[in-house]
């Protein structure tokens, strides 16, 4: 276990978060994804495994995303042939988001990998700590979107 720096919580909280998306980062990039477009790309593959399909604006805010970022990245991601957008059937504003047969494999592929990593990062704590922490760090993620 690594000495306390002294920085205190919230420091350490982005030093855990920061050594995280290094190494997802390296992880996603074989498969052609930075960690944003993963983002993107699971939360169409569950959404497509257990729902209606998501516009772009669900999408961003599912992800608490703001609108311009999700914009960059489902164009980007369009582009690639990841995803496609097709028009909403009601709201001539909104686009649909689908993955592609390519998309669908992409997320098969990156989501194992993902999932190794999670298990030897987090393999350091107990898994009542990581129960503890996610549901932590649920809370004041969802209390911070409460905040004015």
């Amino acid at each position: 276990m690594a000495a306390s720096t002294g920085g205190g919580l919230g420091y350490a909280l982005m030093h855990a978060a920061q050594t995280w998306r290094t190494e997802a980062t390296a992880v996603l990039k074989p498969h052609g994804l930075t960690v944003p477009q993963f983002l993107v790309v699971m939360a169409l593959y569950r959404q497509s495994r257990h729902g209606d399909p998501f516009t772009q604006t669900q999408v961003a805010h599912r992800l608490g995303m703001d609108a311009n970022t999700a914009s960059q990245i489902v164009t980007g991601l369009d582009r690639r042939g990841i995803l496609a957008r097709a028009p909403h059937p009601v709201d001539a504003r909104a686009r649909i988001l689908t993955l592609t047969p390519d998309g669908f494999e992409r997320a098969r592929r990156a989501s194992a990998d993902a999932r190794a990593l999670n298990d030897r990062y987090f393999a350091v704590i107990t898994p009542q700590q990581l129960a503890d922490l996610e549901t932590t760090l649920t809370i004041l993620s969802t209390e911070s979107e409460n905040r004015p």
